[in-house]
């Protein structure tokens, strides 16, 4: 299945039908608060999967997954998808590699965005990107946010997220070209991560 810019590959609310593979293209998961107000929670680019959560326990998606550019993805209907996993135990043990992998990543997220400072929240979010996103062919990260979206990413506020890249930016840590960011020094901003906390 192909997806436009903007596109909605599947909404909160809704029921899963099937297991989604992220081929090509990047995407948003978002959630829509009581406001009205839309937040991203995480970012994905292929291969990867979507919805697991809600398909593997048979509840509605929390979020919504939204195309940042042309998207392709590989459907595999539920029914189907589970007959494939009683008769392949192997995919089991992987599928349950990869839950566990995102286990591991959400608690990282959750100390990052309540114990550490301002510093160290925007180096992890910086680094992560460039880990899931990839770099362009100018050594950029490869997704450009808004300083609001970065803001969110970092449970921050605008200003602050405005203020700490001015100041990597001054360090020559991080280069700036608009709402492209390329990471210089990867190694001291993994430092800050790791050793700016409250």
């Amino acid at each position: 299945l192909n997806y436009e810019p903007g596109e909605f590959i599947f909404k909160q609310g809704a029921s899963p039908n099937g297991f989604i593979c992220l081929k090509e293209g990047k995407v948003k998961i978002i959630q829509l608060a009581h406001n009205g107000k839309e937040q991203i929670i995480d970012l994905k680019s292929p291969p990867d999967t979507l919805g697991i959560r809600a398909l593997s326990t048979n509840s509605k998606y929390q979020s919504s997954a939204v195309a940042l550019d042309l998207v392709k993805i590989c459907l595999i209907p539920s029914k189907e998808f589970f007959q494939i996993l009683d008769s392949c135990p192997s995919i089991y043990k992987e599928l349950f590699s990869y839950i566990g992998k995102l286990l591991v990543r959400a608690d990282y997220k959750l100390v990052s965005l309540t114990q550490k400072t301002l510093s160290a929240r925007l180096a992890d979010t910086l680094l992560l990107l460039q880990e899931t996103m990839g770099k362009d062919l100018e050594g950029y990260i490869d997704i450009q946010l808004k300083r609001s979206e970065l803001a969110q990413q970092s449970n921050m506020t605008t200003s602050n997220v405005i203020r700490s890249l001015s100041e990597f930016k001054r360090k020559k840590l991080i280069d700036i070209k608009g709402r492209k960011i390329k990471i210089i020094y990867k190694e001291t901003l993994a430092n800050i991560s790791m050793f700016d906390k409250n």
